[in-house]
């Protein structure tokens, strides 16, 4: 847990009280691939995929207990020697996240600026030291598909 302009941040793994008590904020970020999953899939069956080979983590304020963002893990390989992490579907509610370069200097800006940064590399250690991938693939939107997302 961090503070982001004085108001508690959690980043962890999709729980099933994310889909219960922020349904519709998790449906707004997630990507139209990880919504069908949602969708489709029995608690169970959402259970076993999420924990094999799919994660999918969240961005939480702790006062609200709302997801102000996510992200996707796919591991490939996971059984062999040499696996292979894809990171991708990182969205983060632009209330939070004010990626658009105007750093006027103070740290409350900069802090904003970098959630997606603070996000992004807990994404990376985590396919590095729990899931032991030797690679990680980072998928990127333009600025175009992300201003469509949100």
């Amino acid at each position: 847990m961090f503070y982001l302009k004085g108001i508690p941040i959690c980043i962890r793994q999709l729980e099933e009280t994310d889909v219960k008590y922020s349904f519709y904020n998790l449906m707004t970020l997630l990507s139209k691939e990880n919504i069908q999953l949602i969708n489709t899939s029995t608690i169970d069956e959402l259970r076993d995929k999420l924990n094999y080979n799919h994660k999918i983590f969240v961005i939480i304020n702790v006062n609200t207990s709302g997801v102000i963002g996510t992200g996707t893990v796919k591991i490939m390989n996971k059984n062999s020697l040499y696996s292979v992490c894809i990171i991708l579907d990182i969205n983060i509610y632009k209330d939070y996240n004010n990626n658009n370069g105007n750093n006027s200097g103070n740290s409350t800006n900069e802090s904003v600026n970098d959630l997606h940064e603070i996000f992004l590399k807990y994404l990376i250690d985590y396919c590095r030291y729990q899931e032991k991938c030797v690679k990680y693939i980072l998928k990127i939107y333009d600025d175009k598909e992300k201003e469509n997302i949100l």
